[in-house]
């Protein structure tokens, strides 16, 4: 196995952050060399232990082993035009971390445009947990019913904690617990309210409808830097990729085909796009910059202009 796995996991904000220049070329692919590494590691794993030298195996093992970027060096602008994605996000960091970072743009290009319909509005990253498991499935399965009959609560018009949110993105997440060793499915979400919601009643409602957890956390979201609390969100599937391996083909096979993120209010209706490479720009001259993964590392191939 890999020592990659080991480190924390990729920042999604570095995806984000980074420079689009040609400058953040070696830092990219340093990134997706270690996340393509550890996507070996896994299906060594499953080919071990599950499908043999099956299509799940090969499939997660091919994942990344060329990187087409496209330099647009009038405007020194960088995008990766093509690449062999295995689209199993739960199992491949690099899947994972390009799914993420788009997500993570989508839901910041609308928290734009909503802070100009609604001035008022701000951001709050809110955490809600349930007592730690062995049952993966049973676990996860009482987070997401808890979670929508809090938010039942708010339908009914009864009284409710959320009675001020306007809209909400969120996502499921899945670990061990430090102490418990066992299953720990927490959700992260992004609530848009103009007053911070209370946590000491939001522990009370939670525990209320759980009858196992009042642990929750509320807090409010730098306005100038909103990038550093949505990350919490939708660095989810990062996570699952980056536990152990056996845990990690678990939580997959667990969670598969399941929704992971979710939105309401003002938040509902934003299109992520399921197009893992960047957007190409037209009408300007780019050189192309291909790289295979070789020896545990990206290395370039060939350079061509056009």
């Amino acid at each position: 196995m890999s020592e990659d796995h080991k480190e924390r996991s990729p920042d999604l904000g570095q995806e984000i952050r980074a420079s689009e220049g040609v400058d953040a070329l070696p830092g990219r692919l340093d990134r997706y060399g270690k996340a393509k590494n550890r996507a070996v590691d896994v299906a060594e794993y499953i080919g071990q232990h599950l499908d043999g030298e099956g299509p799940l195996a090969r499939r997660v093992g091919a994942c990344g082993e060329y990187l087409l970027f496209r330099h647009y060096y009038t405007a020194d602008l960088l995008r990766l035009h093509a690449a062999s994605f295995c689209m199993k996000h739960l199992l491949c960091p690099l899947c994972a971390i390009r799914r993420g970072a788009k997500a993570l743009k989508a839901y910041l290009d609308r928290w734009e445009v909503i802070q100009q319909d609604h001035p008022a509005l701000r951001p709050f990253l809110v955490t809600l947990t349930v007592k730690d498991g062995d049952n993966l499935a049973e676990r996860f399965r009482h987070l997401h019913e808890s979670q929508r009959a809090l938010w039942m609560r708010k339908h009914r018009g009864r009284g409710c904690v959320l009675d001020g949110v306007a809209g909400a993105v969120w996502s499921y997440e899945v670990k061990r617990g430090a102490g418990s060793g066992l299953w720990h499915p927490h959700l992260h979400m992004i609530a848009l309210a103009e007053v911070e919601p209370s946590q000491e009643r939001l522990s009370r409602e939670w525990h209320a409808v759980t009858g196992d957890s009042h642990v929750v956390d509320v807090r409010p979201i730098s306005q100038e830097d909103p990038a550093s609390g949505f990350i919490e969100v939708f660095k989810y599937a990062v996570k699952a990729s980056d536990m152990e391996l056996a845990d990690t083909v678990h939580a997959h096979q667990t969670l598969r085909g399941k929704r992971l993120i979710a939105s309401a209010g003002c938040f509902r209706g934003v299109e992520v796009p399921e197009e893992l490479t960047d957007e190409p720009l037209e009408g300007l001259p780019f050189v192309e910059l291909l790289f295979r993964h070789l020896g545990g590392q990206y290395r370039p191939i060939n350079r061509a202009t056009r």
